[in-house]
C-alpha cells in the first residue's frame, strides 16, 4: 500500500514539473510551483521543496497575486520548519499570516494561527501555544472545513498531553472522530490515532495504547510516521511483557528510519533496543546504545544522549563491570545538569507586558472622554440659545458651568497625557527608541541588516546546580542584582540589551544606530561586569550569591527586528550571534574570550593573549583570544595614538 502511495505521489511530482517547463508565468503556473513544493516536500526532498516555493513567490510578486504569495510564503516556512530553523519559519509564517489577512482567507489564517501555535509548542511555550490552537479552532469551525477543525483539534489534543492534562487531551482528540469520514488526509488520521495511543500510554493502560497505534499503522502511507509509529508500538509491547514482538516492532522501525535517514527515529529505535535488551542480552543492549550514542553525537541530540548514558550505566551495573557503571553515571548527570532549566527560566523571566491590550484600552478610555466633552459641548450650545431668553440668570448658570467643564477637560487631558507617557516609557523598557517609534506609527517594524555590530553573552558558571538547591526568592533577588548591575554598564557605554534567558544576558553594541567605536566600548563593558562579580566575592552582600561569570564576545554582520504578535521581543540573528556565543561557552570564569574578527579591530588597544584555534561544535577550528587589559588610554590624542 505504501509502495503505490509512494509511485502515485512520483507520478503526480512528474507531471507537475512538466507544467513548470512549459514556461508560463500567470498564476496558474503560480498554483503549480506552489502544488509542487509540497508534492516534493511530502518526498521528504526539503532542499528542492523550498526551491520551487521560492520560485512560486518570486513570479506571485511580480504578478501582483497576492493569494499566491501568501501559500508561497507558507510552503518556505513549512520547508524551514522540517530543517528545525525556527527563526526563518517565524519570519515566513508571520509574512504569509498578514498577506491571508489582507485577503480575509480565513481558511488561510486559521492555517497559519495553527502553524504559528506549532512553533511555539516545539519551543515549550504551551500557554502562548495554546493562545493559537485555540484561535485557529475558533477560524476552523466558522469555515466549517473538517480538515482544518481537525488539525486544530488534534493540536490542542496533544498540546494538553504534554501538559499531562489527560482528561482534556482526550476531550479533543476524541470530538476529531465525527469529521473522521470527511477527511482526506490520511496523515491528520494517524497523527490522532497516535495521539490517543500516547495519552492511554503515558496512564499505563497499555492495552488501550497499542490497540489505536496498530490502527495508526494499519492506515498510514507515510514512511517518516510509519518509524515512530512502529517505535512506540515496540515500546508499549515491552511493556507489556512481550519482548520479541517488541524486538520485531523495533528492527523494522530501524529498518525504515534508516533507509530514509530519519537520524532521530534511528536514534529512538536503538535506545528502545537497548533497554529491552538490557536484562537478558547485555552484549546486544550495549552495542544497540553505543551505535546511538554515536548518531546522537552527530546531530546534537542532548536529551537522547542522556537517555542513552543512563542506560549503559544501568547495563553495565547489571553486567558487573562498573568501572564503566560509573563513567556512563556520570556523563548521565554531566548531560541531565547541562540540559536548559525551562521551569527555572519561567521563574525568573518574571512580567510581560501586553502592549496591544494597554494601547487599545486606552484608546477606548479616550474615545469615551471625547464622547463626553462632545456630549458637554452640545448642552453648552443649548444653554446658549436658552440664555438668550433667561437673560442674566442662565448666564450666571452657563458661566459656572463652562468653568466646571473647563477643570474637567484639563483634568481629562492630564489623564490622557499620563497615561500616554506611562505606555511609551513601558513600550521602551522592551523596544530600542527608534524600534518603538516605528512601531507606534506604522504598527509594525521591518528587520534591519547592520553591517558590523559587537555582541556579548554571558552566563554563570554551575547556575543549574545552584537553581536546583537555592530558594527561588534568593535565586531571582540574585539574578536580579546582577542583571540589574549590567544594565547600568549598558546605559553607560550606549549599549543595547537584547534579553535575558534564564542565567544567561545578551546585548549588542552598534545598533539601532550604526557607529563605529562598539568593539571597544563592548569590551570596557565586559571588563566592568567581570569587575561586579570579583567586587562581591570581595564584599559580599546578604542573600546575593557570588557566582562566576564567564563572558564571550563577536564582532560582525546581524539582522535586528521584531518578533511576536502579541508581546513584542527586539531580537538580533545571524552567524554572528552565533559565534558570539561559542565564545562565551568556551570561555572560562573571570575571562573574556573573545573572536578572531573582534580581536583584529581591538588589538592595537588592548593586551590579548591568544588560545589558538579551538575547535567548537558546528564551526570547526576558531581562533579565539583572552583580553587581560588595556594597552593605551582609551581615547587617544597624540598622532600616534590617533593613528592607532
Amino acid at each position: 500500500m505504501i509502495t503505490g502511495a509512494l509511485q502515485a505521489q512520483n507520478a503526480q511530482i512528474d507531471s507537475l514539473k512538466q507544467i513548470v517547463k512549459t514556461g508560463l508565468r500567470d498564476t496558474a503556473m503560480v498554483s503549480t510551483l506552489n502544488d509542487l513544493s509540497i508534492a516534493i516536500l511530502q518526498n521528504e526532498d526539503i532542499a528542492e521543496s523550498l526551491v520551487y516555493s521560492k520560485q512560486a513567490n518570486e513570479l506571485a510578486t511580480e504578478l501582483g497575486y497576492t493569494k499566491g504569495m501568501a501559500y508561497a510564503q507558507k510552503n518556505m516556512g513549512l520547508a524551514e520548519y522540517y530543517q528545525g530553523n525556527n527563526l526563518e519559519v517565524m519570519d515566513h509564517w508571520t509574512r504569509s499570516l498578514e498577506t491571508f489577512e489582507t485577503i480575509r482567507d480565513t481558511i488561510g489564517i486559521a492555517t497559519l494561527v495553527n502553524n504559528l501555535g506549532a512553533v511555539y509548542y516545539s519551543q515549550g511555550s504551551h500557554t502562548r501555544a495554546l493562545e493559537y490552537y485555540l484561535r485557529s479552532l475558533s477560524l476552523s469551525e466558522k469555515t466549517k472545513d473538517p480538515l482544518s477543525i481537525a488539525k486544530a483539534l488534534g493540536n490542542l489534543g496533544g498540546l494538553y498531553s504534554e501538559m499531562q492534562d489527560y482528561e482534556k487531551a482526550l476531550e479533543f482528540f476524541n470530538k476529531i472522530e465525527k469529521y473522521r469520514n470527511d477527511i482526506k488526509n490520511s496523515d491528520v488520521i494517524t497523527s490522532y490515532l497516535m495521539g490517543v495511543g500516547e495519552v492511554y500510554f503515558e496512564q499505563g493502560f497499555y492495552d488501550d495504547a497499542a490497540k489505536y497505534y496498530e490502527e495508526a499503522l494499519a492506515g498510514s502511507q507515510n514512511i517518516i510516521l510509519r518509524a515512530d509509529n512502529l517505535i512506540k508500538l515496540g515500546v508499549v509491547e515491552f511493556k507489556k511483557g512481550k519482548k520479541q514482538k517488541a524486538i520485531d516492532y523495533l528492527d523494522e522501525a530501524y529498518s525504515i528510519a534508516k533507509e530514509n535517514n530519519q537520524q532521530s527515529e534511528v536514534i529512538q529505535a536503538l535506545i528502545a533496543l537497548g533497554q529491552v535488551y538490557t536484562g537478558d542480552n547485555q552484549t546486544k543492549s550495549i552495542s544497540a546504545f553505543k551505535e546511538a550514542e554515536s548518531l546522537a553525537k552527530i546531530i546534537e541530540a542532548n536529551d537522547e544522549l542522556r537517555d542513552i548514558y543512563q542506560g549503559l550505566s544501568k547495563t553495565y551495573s547489571g553486567k558487573g563491570d562498573y568501572g564503566n557503571a560509573f563513567k556512563y553515571q556520570t556523563l548521565y548527570l554531566a548531560k541531565k545538569d547541562s540540559l536548559f532549566n525551562l521551569a527555572t527560566d519561567d521563574k525568573i523571566r518574571g512580567l510581560q507586558f501586553d502592549f496591544d491590550l494597554e494601547k487599545k484600552q486606552d484608546e477606548n478610555d479616550q474615545l469615551v472622554q471625547e464622547a463626553e466633552i462632545s456630549e458637554l459641548k452640545a448642552k453648552r450650545q443649548k444653554y446658549v440659545i436658552i440664555g438668550s431668553i433667561l437673560a442674566l440668570v442662565l448666564v450666571f448658570v452657563l458661566a459656572i458651568g463652562s468653568y466646571r467643564r473647563y477643570r474637567y477637560v484639563k483634568k481629562t487631558n492630564k489623564i490622557i497625557e499620563v497615561e500616554k507617557e506611562r505606555s511609551d516609557k513601558l513600550l521602551l523598557n522592551i523596544l530600542p527608541e527608534e524600534t518603538a517609534q516605528e512601531l507606534k506609527e506604522h504598527g509594525k517594524v521591518a528587520a534591519k541588516k547592520f553591517e558590523s555590530v559587537t555582541i556579548l553573552f554571558s552566563d554563570f558558571k554551575g547556575f543549574t546546580s545552584y537553581a536546583q538547591n537555592l530558594s527561588p526568592e534568593i535565586l531571582v533577588k540574585s539574578v536580579d542584582y546582577y542583571f540589574s548591575k549590567f544594565d547600568q554598564i549598558m546605559d553607560k557605554y550606549g549599549l543595547e540589551k537584547i534579553k535575558t534567558v534564564g542565567d544567561a544576558y545578551m546585548c549588542a553594541g552598534g545598533l539601532p544606530f550604526p557607529t563605529t567605536d562598539h568593539p571597544f566600548k563592548m569590551v570596557e563593558a565586559a571588563f566592568e561586569i567581570a569587575k561586579v562579580m570579583e567586587d562581591l566575592k570581595k564584599n559580599p552582600i546578604e542573600d546575593i550569591v557570588p557566582f562566576e561569570v564567564r563572558i564571550g564576545i563577536n564582532t560582525g554582520p546581524i539582522v535586528a527586528g521584531v518578533v511576536g504578535l502579541n508581546k513584542f521581543a527586539y531580537d538580533i540573528w545571524g552567524d554572528s550571534v552565533n559565534v558570539a556565543s561559542r565564545m562565551e561557552s568556551m570561555s572560562e570564569p573571570g575571562r573574556i574570550n573573545i573572536s578572531e574578527n573582534t580581536y583584529q579591530i581591538i588589538k592595537d588597544v588592548y593586551e590579548c593573549e591568544s588560545r589558538g584555534a579551538v575547535h567548537v561544535k558546528n564551526k570547526g577550528d576558531m581562533k579565539m583570544y583572552y583580553v587581560n587589559r588595556t594597552k593605551i588610554i582609551r581615547h587617544p590624542k597624540s598622532k600616534s595614538e590617533v593613528k592607532v
